[in-house]
């Protein structure tokens, strides 16, 4: 019994390993300089490794142009809708 836990274990462990060093976050910001506009975006990049750098990323964009009334959004892992398409679908959306 003890070996089939030793096992397990392992198993558990080598899957965790692989799972951590194969799916990496990444996220991609988009800045709205009218927030009661969103139709109208700026990318403000992607492939960022963490939700802060995204929303430095967006708040510096902010800052720059000197938008009054703007909004970001970060996105994990997005994907566009269809090839070639200008709307994502992203795993999760945060400010």
């Amino acid at each position: 019994m003890k070996k089939l836990s030793l096992y397990a274990l392992i198993f558990l462990f080598s899957v965790s390993s692989a799972y951590a060093l194969f799916h990496k976050e990444k996220w991609d910001g988009w800045v709205y300089p009218n927030a009661d506009d969103l139709t109208n975006s700026v990318i403000a990049g992607k492939d960022f490794k963490s939700l802060e750098d995204c929303r430095d990323a967006c708040l510096r964009i902010i800052s720059n142009a000197g938008y009054q009334n703007a909004d970001y959004e970060c996105g994990l892992n997005c994907k566009p809708r269809s090839p070639g398409a200008d709307v994502f679908v992203c795993k999760k959306t945060l400010r």
